[in-house]
């Protein structure tokens, strides 16, 4: 379980494209050896000139490399304070941009090491494989930092980023919950009021990181397995999604718990960070949010990247509605699996997280508004009926809100239309526009 709600690292592709480039410098230097005495025709080749090429080369990736640094480092900077600080996990996520820094450093170190080869053997020495594959890096390089550049410039941009947090959100779930809810009623019906506390430890991974304090997941299988082996009755006491940080209360037991059985417990339990977007929808939808309210803040005041968000929570919504509908029909179907009916957040939940704190906070902006009408409305013509009442309740709190919020009678006429674009179609429908210009 834990192997599917992993979160993808930074430094995993990096070290891997190290550790080849590695083991190349070192066995490459044998193979040109061993060619060279084995093949009668083997080319000759100007050592001198090859070393002082690779040397280059490696030089010239150490200065990529850095370049890529400060350029990504400079972009995350500026999205951060521009758009949302939930933007970091895209960035350092982006395939791209990994393979591009492993691509500098694994050409820097195979240079290197290939050009110590040539410096410490004889004369007699011909590295044409070395060369060859130096050359095929260095190319390859090149064309990593050309992608790398396009990806970062791509990043920057606050429309392909918002596409890319939707993407990201709608395709984040790499394992399947249900395979977790077996037997779920019988762990939701585990009941110790006066059993044995077993509570997250506080540790911590290299460097003080940690994937989240979130319950993401729930191994039901496991903790009924250990349940029949210790002879002992286990209840769950937080329910998933809900945050238990080091020294959270996790289990309670009838009967004490050794540190190998309060281990196994713990591996029973996968946390992670609902708020990413690498989590699924929720954390795309709330990454979205933020960097609307970023763009409505007094400081930024950039309404149309508001609406550029509300464009892309429509999708996202849209394509999650399907899901949801599902997944109740499921539960209805088994009753009894009461941890499956808190597994997720419900519709209701999803619409509240992606609208309600745009609509409070654009009661100045009748171009958000206008928008968030049209999102509402689209919606209610393409999600099924029991899906409409948390929508229609917020197009009643829009429609509530007018005359507070504007004094101005064109203003209102405003507020109150719906229009996709924000303020893209101003015409009253069945107005071709064929006044006068």
């Amino acid at each position: 379980m834990r192997n599917h709600t992993r979160v993808a690292t930074m430094w995993g592709i990096l070290f891997r494209v190290f550790a080849v480039a590695l083991a190349l410098g070192v066995l490459v230097p044998f193979v040109d050896r061993f060619l060279g005495s084995a093949v009668t025709a083997y080319p000759d080749l100007d050592t001198g000139a090859v070393a002082s090429i690779l040397s280059i080369i490696s030089g010239a990736m150490v200065t990529l490399a850095g370049l890529v640094f400060t350029a990504l480092t400079t972009a995350m900077s500026l999205g951060i304070t521009a758009m949302s600080v939930r933007i970091v996990p895209v960035f350092q996520g982006d395939r791209v941009i990994q393979w591009g820094l492993g691509a500098f450093t694994g050409t820097f170190v195979y240079s290197l090491l290939v050009a110590l080869s040539i410096a410490v053997r004889d004369d007699a020495y011909r590295p044409w494989v070395g060369t060859v594959l130096a050359v095929a890096a260095t190319l390859a390089s090149g064309t990593m930092f050309i992608a790398v550049t396009v990806r970062i410039t791509q990043q920057l941009n606050p429309g392909m980023l918002l596409r890319r947090l939707a993407h990201d959100g709608c395709n984040a779930t790499r394992y399947d919950p249900a395979r977790f809810h077996t037997h779920a009623d019988v762990v939701e019906t585990r009941a110790v009021p006066e059993g044995h506390e077993v509570r997250r430890r506080g540790e911590r991974r290299p460097g003080g990181r940690t994937n989240g304090d979130c319950v993401l997941a729930v191994n039901t299988p496991r903790l009924l397995d250990c349940e029949d082996a210790w002879g002992m009755r286990v209840e769950l006491v937080p329910e998933v999604g809900s945050p238990v940080p080091p020294g959270g209360l996790l289990f309670r037991t009838s009967a004490p718990t050794s540190p190998e059985q309060h281990r196994q417990l713990e591996r029973a339990v996968a946390f992670g960070d609902i708020l990413s977007p690498d989590n699924g929808p929720f954390g795309a939808i709330r990454a979205m949010v933020d960097t609307a309210l970023k763009a409505l803040s007094p400081a930024v005041n950039d309404p149309t990247r508001a609406v550029q968000a509300l464009d892309q929570i429509e999708e996202v919504l849209v394509r999650l509605s399907p899901r949801l509908s599902e997944r109740r029909r499921d539960v209805a179907r088994h009753p009894e699996a009461v941890l499956l009916r808190r597994w997720g957040h419900t519709w209701e939940d999803h619409v509240a997280a992606a609208t309600d704190e745009i609509r409070q906070f654009a009661t100045t902006s009748v171009q958000v508004q206008r928008r968030l009408r049209a999102l509402f409305t689209t919606l209610l013509t393409l999600t099924p009926p029991q899906q409409h009442p948390p929508l229609r309740e917020r197009l009643d709190a829009l429609d509530r809100g007018i005359d507070g919020w504007w004094e101005d009678p064109l203003d209102r006429r405003l507020a109150a239309g719906t229009d996709a674009q924000g303020l893209g179609d101003m015409a009253p429908r069945g107005d071709t526009g064929g006044g006068e210009v």
